[in-house]
């Protein structure tokens, strides 16, 4: 579907009167502080899915994209206050009030599983101000062709008159129940910043961003200059976060949701997948801070058996433990050196890096750690035996550095050297 506009405002002034698709929707009327909002949810599963419609667009813009995310969880789409269903209030609501409206629907919907919020145009401010200000509430976002408040800042560098003569020609295309809420959106582009000024944390994101050029449109903001710029704030703004994905495409208009659904689509598809495996890397690093203090307890356990000279439960302790922990061998090589420098317990080092060859036999580095272990304990000559097995490992191993062996023969030539003094 093309803009009749070309500005995101404009496009939205057009109001899209298109049903949802969705035959096990289910509607309701949900009552925040100062009114009630028409939403419609469906799905269910282990996310939460809101999708925030642009600048007087109701819910029904979603109906080409939200049926498909039901495979993720629930959906809920709404329209905000004094669009489509959702009775206005007594005065047009800014962006603060907005986005209060929106964690009011969240806390009366009483939504438990994590938030995934998708924002068109303006809705992609709602969805910023709100990860801005409620940032453990939501798990990622999509932003889809949004709103940049530093627009028409960086357009005026370059044309300020064209800027001047689209604001004056948007405002008089304006209907006059829009006018209002203009208003407050042209004072954001004033200002050239959100309400909440806060950074997002790094979260799974998308932004799809639209650079189609349309045909006999007289506003500046839709030429080609304008919308690489458009991209290229864009850009900015995802350069921010180190896991998502940034959408260019010239085959949509401003609504990429209807044009190009399945680009939608695919950004929560990969959103979702992103917050799965952000998820699983935080379980196992839970598991494995579990594992190493459990870890700790046991080394405590053993210091205390060696302490009492009963060397063989000490070490029957740590290898029991060791084994249950299915720590690899860059950690458990770790681990040892916390003995042995950190801790300055030689004995107990020895018994982890005695551990970790016995376990990674083929590793040149846990041979060569264990024979540092060793030297510290003034046995040279199995030592020695160590760093010849770490060489030759070494030497086979084509991906070794030169310095890591240098390194080996380093600890060699100690051993030796201890040797000779005997």
């Amino acid at each position: 579907m093309k803009n009749l506009f070309a500005l995101f405002l404009v496009a939205a002034l057009n109001v899209i009167s298109v049903s949802p698709t969705l035959a096990q929707g289910t509607e309701k009327m949900i009552s925040v502080t100062n009114g009630q909002l028409h939403t419609l949810e469906a799905g269910d599963g282990p996310y939460t899915i809101i999708f925030e419609a642009g600048f007087m667009s109701d819910l029904s813009v979603w109906h080409k994209v939200a049926p498909a995310a039901t495979k993720h969880g629930k959906i809920i789409l709404y329209s905000r206050a004094g669009v489509g269903k959702s009775p206005a209030r007594a005065q047009p609501l800014n962006l603060i009030q907005h986005t209060e409206e929106l964690r009011q629907l969240i806390d009366t919907m009483q939504i438990k599983t994590p938030i995934i919020l998708v924002g068109h145009s303006y809705g992609g401010w709602v969805v910023r101000e709100f990860a801005a200000k409620y940032p453990k509430q939501i798990a990622g976002f999509v932003l889809v062709d949004p709103a940049n408040e530093t627009l028409e800042v960086e357009l005026r560098k370059i044309n300020p008159e064209k800027v001047a003569q689209d604001q004056k020609r948007l405002e008089s295309m304006a209907p006059p129940v829009a006018k209002a809420d203009l208003a407050l959106v042209q004072k954001i582009f004033d200002e050239a910043k959100l309400p909440t000024n806060t950074a997002i944390p790094d979260m799974p994101m998308a932004i799809l961003s639209s650079i189609q050029v349309a045909r006999n449109n007289p506003f500046y903001q839709e030429t080609a200059p304008a919308l690489a710029i458009k991209r290229e704030l864009h850009a900015r703004f995802f350069a921010q976060f180190s896991n998502g994905v940034h959408v260019v495409t010239n085959q949509s208009g401003h609504h990429i949701q209807l044009d190009e659904p399945h680009l939608v689509i695919d950004a929560i598809n990969l959103v979702v997948t992103n917050i799965e495996k952000e998820t699983q890397k935080r379980e196992r690093q839970i598991a494995k801070q579990k594992a190493r203090q459990a870890m700790m307890l046991e080394i405590e356990k053993a210091d205390a058996l060696l302490n009492a000279n009963k060397v063989q439960e000490a070490s029957a302790t740590l290898n029991e433990a060791l084994k249950v922990s299915q720590l690899t061998e860059s950690e458990i090589n770790q681990l040892g050196f916390d003995m042995l420098e950190k801790a300055k317990k030689p004995l107990l080092a020895e018994i982890v890096l005695a551990y970790n060859v016995a376990r990674f036999p083929q590793s040149d580095n846990a041979y060569d750690s264990y024979g540092e272990a060793l030297l510290a304990l003034n046995k040279f000559e199995e030592a020695k035996t160590q760093f010849e097995q770490a060489l030759r490992l070494g030497k086979a191993n084509p991906q070794r550095s030169p310095k890591a062996l240098l390194g080996y023969e380093k600890n060699l030539k100690k051993a030796e050297q201890g040797l000779s003094k005997k």
